[in-house]
């Protein structure tokens, strides 16, 4: 029987065995320990919120220096961003009507320089360094080729080798500033690739716009097609679609880093350069139809559409939808009523492939959909990120009432899904591949990827979303059938510069659904830390979520001080997450155990949500598989306010004063007792671990704390 070093439960001694909790040594365990954790605690509580360094953390980002700098590019005085984050109506101005088209010069006037940048400053790393990448990955491809290890990928040279000087550039960034004989500080582009060993700078001051022609994420007359809630009158939109602001695939040593900002703007209305490319109308009636503009011709008044619209009107003079108003219509109305629909929206950042890909320091803000999707990650690291969506810029309107969506709502974190700031996961498969140099050009010879996300790091980061804030997908599993491999694993490759392989911690999580697992863990997650972090009105605090289309099982989950102010859900563990069809191929049941809380306060009236999955009796598809979970020094100030969902579950007490409770009714089995009358001070500091959001765009201003 394997034992923890932490106060915490012992594991089951058959791997087949379903997992539960082994009451008689863990109760022994936890009741020695809490003994020891109270008179330890009390003497020097934790304060969570206020640190600055970490010596389980690797050393921080910094940025690069100007002998760095491949290409410095200035904004253009035309583009002035306001106080509000906001570029001004005249800075990109829409176009009324139905059959007109947009100025290209006007609403995407910085994608090809600064592209053309990025591919020139590849092209110079990959002259410096291109050969010692693929040599070392080659020698590490034939090392791991030569021992064929059972059920392990191809992995190449680690991103902690790639991580060394030699297989950096000299020069490696394109710098946006600010102009300098004038008022300009801001750059409008379309999608952009980001070139292997590439740092995008956006210097402060500075902020880059996505534009609002629907083109520059669509180019294909053909499809597929962005800007829709559907594609076809059958058949749903998605993401996919659309062509991220920002991406990258194959790529080693990239970054996005600055003091400036990235804005999607998800408010926006959007545009077209091409007068027959079909665009909704507030009214719900379309421009076009995509049959109609695939043959390069306007379709007639009345026409059905086939983008999400009901008919095609050209005689329309309301404005055209923006990205979340497509978003809106697509979750909150269509969904529901059509059984099909899908926001078909750009990204700001999607990356699949990559060893050390690092974002520091930028903010980002008002994304039409996730606003970060990086795949098969070696080496992830977001540090000291800002996050808000939406900020002021999303109620700039020059008539003074905000910018709201064609419902009459204004944006708020309500109706703004799938606004996701970080779902990280792991890719699909294995692969090997030419590096990514320029938007066109690749290495001469191949790069070696797992497909596994390992040595993860979320520091320092404040996040406000209108969804997900940090959700580790544990979906794609590149591991070959049959190898007992998770698709998420903490212990997976660990660096030696950090103590595990993945990190949460010390972050300010405020509007969004918090730091989850899934709703994909088919794949599995393991072995993930996530302390000193805070959240502050949050719809969830610490969730994890599947159900039996997309569960898998979840394990050694550690969460450690954490301060949660004021959520609808302070503990969210569910396995009914909802209610897709079950595959073909039969069930995929959540399994979560070995779910460690310590430490953590909760204060204002929030729910408390533990459950594990039932299953059907009789059903050997559809087993039980009990929450095995032990909360230890999880207290609140008020417990009358708060409110425990528990069923299927063995759960573990030590010092807990949440209203947690044995029922065979609700097949509940807890081990240790909740007392009422356990002060919640002492245990844990939150006395600084809820500061404003520290930007001036913040809808909610700055107050004294």
């Amino acid at each position: 029987m394997k034992s923890f070093v932490r106060c915490t439960l012992q594991e089951a001694s058959s791997p087949t065995a379903s997992p539960v909790l082994m009451a008689t040594p863990a109760a022994l365990a936890l009741t020695l320990c809490g003994l020891v954790f109270s008179a330890n605690t009390l003497a020097s509580p934790v304060q969570v919120g206020t640190n600055t360094r970490d010596a389980k953390l690797p050393t921080a980002p910094v940025l690069p220096t100007a002998s760095q700098v491949c290409v410095t590019l200035e904004a253009s005085n035309r583009l002035v961003a306001r106080p509000d984050g906001a570029l001004p109506p005249e800075a990109d101005p829409s176009v009324p009507g139905v059959g007109v088209a947009a100025d290209p010069a006007s609403v995407n006037p910085d994608q090809a320089r600064i592209q053309a940048a990025l591919d020139s400053c590849g092209a110079a790393v990959d002259k410096e360094v291109g050969a010692a990448i693929v040599g070392a990955d080659s020698v590490a491809r034939a090392a791991q080729q030569a021992a064929a290890v059972p059920g392990k990928n191809i992995a190449g040279a680690s991103g902690e080798e790639l991580a060394k000087p030699q297989y950096r550039g000299a020069k490696f960034a394109v710098r946006l500033v600010v102009s300098s004989n004038g008022p300009g500080n801001a750059f409008i582009s379309g999608p952009l690739k980001l070139p292997s060993g590439v740092t995008l700078w956006i210097d402060k001051g500075v902020t880059l716009f996505g534009t609002r022609d629907v083109m520059a994420y669509s180019p294909a007359q053909a499809g597929p097609y962005c800007g829709n809630t559907a594609v076809s009158a059958t058949k749903a939109g998605g993401s996919s679609n659309c062509t991220p602001l920002l991406s990258g695939n194959y790529l080693v040593n990239s970054a996005l880093m600055g003091d400036g900002a990235i804005d999607g703007r998800g408010y926006a209305e959007i545009v077209t350069t091409n007068k027959l490319y079909p665009l909704m109308k507030v009214d719900m009636s379309c421009s076009n139809t995509y049959a109609a503009y695939a043959n390069g011709v306007q379709a007639v008044d009345g026409t059905a559409c086939d983008n999400g619209g009901n008919l095609v009107n050209s005689k329309s003079t309301v404005r055209n939808m923006s990205w979340w108003d497509l978003a809106y219509l697509a979750n909150l109305v269509q969904s529901g009523t059509t059984g099909f629909a899908g926001q078909s929206v750009p990204r700001i950042m999607v990356f699949n492939y990559a060893k050390n890909l690092t974002v520091f320091g930028i903010t980002l803000n008002n994304s039409p959909g996730y606003h970060m999707v990086p795949s098969g990650v070696d080496g992830l690291t977001v540090w000291g990120v800002k996050l808000q969506t939406p900020s002021l810029a999303a109620f700039a309107n020059p008539a003074g009432n905000g910018n709201p969506l064609y419902t009459g709502e204004h944006p708020s974190k309500e109706n703004i899904k799938n606004t996701d700031a970080f779902d990280p996961g792991s890719a699909a498969s294995p692969a090997t591949a030419k590096l990514s140099i320029g938007s066109q050009t690749t290495s001469a010879e191949p790069v070696s990827f797992d497909g596994y996300l390992k040595n993860v790091v979320f520091a320092y980061n404040y996040i406000s979303s209108g969804d997900d804030d940090i959700v580790l997908k544990g979906g794609s599993n590149p591991s070959p059938a049959g190898s007992g491999l998770v698709a998420i694993d903490g212990e997976r490759d660990v660096r030696s510069d950090r103590k595990w392989g993945v990190i949460i911690a010390h972050n300010h999580i405020y509007f969004g659904h918090g730091i989850s697992v899934g709703s994909e863990t088919y794949g599995g997650v393991r072995n993930v830390h996530i302390y000193d972090n805070s959240f502050d009105n949050s719809e969830e605090g610490l969730r994890i979520k599947s159900d039996n289309a997309r569960g898998g099982e979840v394990s050694n989950i550690y969460y450690d001080d954490i301060c949660i102010r004021d959520t609808e859900n302070a503990l969210l563990f569910t396995p009914y997450y909802g209610t897709r069809a079950i595959p073909a191929a039969g069930p995929l049941i959540p399994n979560f155990h070995d779910i460690y809380l310590n430490n953590i306060s909760i204060q204002g009236a929030t729910t408390v949500r533990l459950q594990g999955y039932r299953g059907v009796q009789g059903n050997s598809r559809m087993p039980a598989t009990p929450l095995a979970i032990s909360l230890s020094n999880v207290v609140t100030g008020l417990p009358e306010r708060i409110s425990v969902i528990a069923s299927d579950a063995n759960i573990v007490l030590s010092n807990v004063n949440l209203p947690v409770f044995s029922s065979a009714e609700r097949r509940i089995v807890v081990d240790g007792a909740a007392r009422r009358d356990i002060s919640a001070s002492g245990q844990i500091d939150c006395s600084k671990a809820f500061p404003d959001f520290p930007s001036l765009t913040s809808p909610a201003g700055t107050t004294w704390q």
